[in-house]
């Protein structure tokens, strides 16, 4: 016990020391949390969704005790727990178990099974099944790595809290002394959780996997959690959990080899029958200034039988599955989502002055690229104030004094709509602004060119490119390469004489050597087509020779983007 305080005031030192800098977060918009016994932002065994914010930092010290029915054990932890978060979405947790201890109060250590060599109460733990004396010593037990990834917050305005939390265990602890199994194991959750006014709940599920010791075959399974938080007084939150772990059906922790005895020579049963835990947790959170908080809880294993269901002659304790827990720590906080501040009051309004009033007019409305117009604003002030003109438009040029009330002005080369805005000042705080819109005309487009190409033919049954159809692709290339816009698709034709099928395949091969003639001409792929028709489309008599060669051809067809 003393050795516990130590441990808890070191590690208090520490909170202490981290929670000083970090409060100058405080502006932020934040709110309170706490961490869970692994070191992530949540209630105590369930999480939340929510991270802490970016460069946020989260520590504690924490003292947890759990009690299991097998051998009535009662298993306590001392824990520092540190967390930081990365980018507000990433939070990165860690725990040290600097002190594991287990007392199995069971007696003997073990107990024999039933008629099948299973045992009730007297079996291995599937977390510590090397637990072999009725006290283990204070031990230094595991440690805790992980990471949760938030993926909707309800900061971002999302309808809740979703998030993917992993983490491994590392076997730091004496497997000799039964606070560790030696064997690395792993667990991977998906989380969610909501705020609804000042209530927060949340949920979890997943699946651990755990490595089994050299003596013992444990069991891997799916855990569950689900929390509720809510405010009572002030900075007091009074919150309640309930998790647990489902088995798969009729598993069991096996012995392997010699078995595992107590010092008292008792020898533990080939097999153990699971019973998946279920604990109920309830407790006090005290959120203080700068994100300090002290929480204290007390948890229930439900699933938890009397020593007097074991019929060996142990009295019952009804202390046997209950277990407390103290907590302190710093916690930056969450982000919350905040409104934005209401906008400024408008100013107050000018001293009375009449603005002026101006009608812009164009003649011509309309010109061709190049051409001017005049422009007229005709301008007023109703107390009789000097006015000063300013035009501006976007497109062409203005030819005159800007600060006059007539204007010339020249259309520009593009053509469309261009405005024209003409802005008259009195000098006294007062100005009015009139557009007129001048329709500009482009020259009629020149048509676009027109190119045609003659076939290429081939000898029968060829696809291979003869001297004639490379001067004509080399006209296809000259034209290409001066018109960016021009493509090509390539048909492939063929005579009448083979199948069909043959046909369409030699039709392709003929549009493929076309295609990569010009490609290695230097002619984009992307700007080539191919096609092939087969004995499709004849453009002449398949029924004599003389005729029918001239069907063994490649057409060229212009195609303009």
């Amino acid at each position: 016990m003393k050795r516990s305080l130590v441990i808890a005031a070191l590690v208090a030192g520490f909170i202490a020391t981290a929670a000083g800098p970090a409060s100058a977060q405080e502006d932020a918009a934040t709110r309170p949390a706490g961490t869970t016994f692994l070191g992530d932002t949540g209630f105590w065994f369930v999480p939340t969704a929510e991270v802490i914010e970016s460069g946020g930092l989260a520590v504690s010290a924490q003292s947890v005790t759990l009690n299991r029915e097998q051998g009535f054990s009662n298993i306590r932890h001392a824990a520092a727990t540190v967390a930081g978060g990365v980018g507000g979405r990433v939070e990165v947790f860690g725990s040290v178990r600097l002190l594991t201890r287990i007392d199995r109060d069971i007696r003997p250590v073990f107990t024999p099974g039933d008629a099948s060599g299973v045992a009730r109460f007297g079996g291995l733990l599937n977390d510590y099944p090397l637990v072999t004396d009725g006290f283990s010593g204070n031990q230094v037990g595991d440690v805790i790595a992980g990471v949760k990834i938030n993926l909707l917050s309800e900061e971002r305005l999302n309808p809740f809290a979703l998030a993917i939390r992993g983490f491994v265990k590392l076997p730091t602890g004496d497997a000799a002394n039964g606070v560790s199994t030696g064997e690395p194991d792993g667990e991977i959750d998906l989380v969610i959780s909501k705020v609804a006014g000042n209530v927060e709940l949340s949920g979890f599920a997943g699946f651990a996997v755990r490595g089994d010791p050299d003596e013992v075959e444990i069991s891997n399974s799916m855990r569950w959690g689900v929390g509720v938080g809510a405010p009572v007084r002030g900075p007091l939150q009074v919150f309640g959990e309930l998790n647990g772990e489902l088995y798969p059906a009729d598993d069991l922790v096996i012995q392997r080899g010699g078995g595992l005895s107590g010092p008292d020579l008792s020898r533990a049963a080939t097999w153990t029958r699971l019973r998946n835990p279920l604990d109920l947790t309830v407790g006090l959170n005290w959120h203080g200034p700068g994100g300090l908080f002290a929480s204290a809880g007390l948890n229930w294993a439900l699933m938890h039988g009397s020593r007097s269901d074991a019929n060996i002659g142990l009295p019952s304790n009804g202390r046997d599955n209950l277990g407390l827990l103290f907590r302190i720590g710093y916690h930056s906080g969450v982000r919350v989502h905040m409104p934005p501040p209401p906008p400024p009051p408008p100013p107050p309004p000018p001293a009375a002055n009449r603005p002026p009033t101006v009608t812009v007019s164009c003649n011509p409305c309309e010109v061709g690229v190049g051409e001017e117009t005049e422009l007229r604003a005709d301008a007023r002030d109703p107390d009789g104030d000097s006015l000063t003109y300013r035009w501006n438009s976007p497109a062409g040029e203005l030819l005159g004094s800007r600060n006059q009330a007539t204007q010339r002005w020249r259309a520009p080369n593009q053509g469309g709509p261009v405005p024209v805005t003409v802005t008259v000042s009195d000098g006294r705080g007062g100005s009015v602004s009139d557009t007129v819109t001048i329709r500009v005309n482009e020259p009629p487009a020149e048509p676009p060119p027109d190119f045609s190409f003659d076939d290429v033919h081939f000898e029968f049954d060829r696809s291979n490119l003869r001297s004639a159809a490379t001067r004509i692709l080399d006209d296809v290339f000259d034209a290409m390469r001066e018109n960016p816009d021009l493509n090509i698709r390539i048909e492939g034709h063929t005579c009448n004489i083979g199948t069909a099928e043959y046909n369409v395949g030699l039709g392709d091969r003929r549009a493929s050597s076309v295609r990569d003639y010009l490609i290695g001409r230097g002619i984009s792929e992307s700007r080539l087509s191919t096609v092939s028709f087969g004995e499709e489309r004849p453009a002449h008599d398949n029924s004599q020779e003389t005729t029918r060669r001239l069907n063994r051809r490649a057409v060229l067809v212009a195609q303009i983007r």
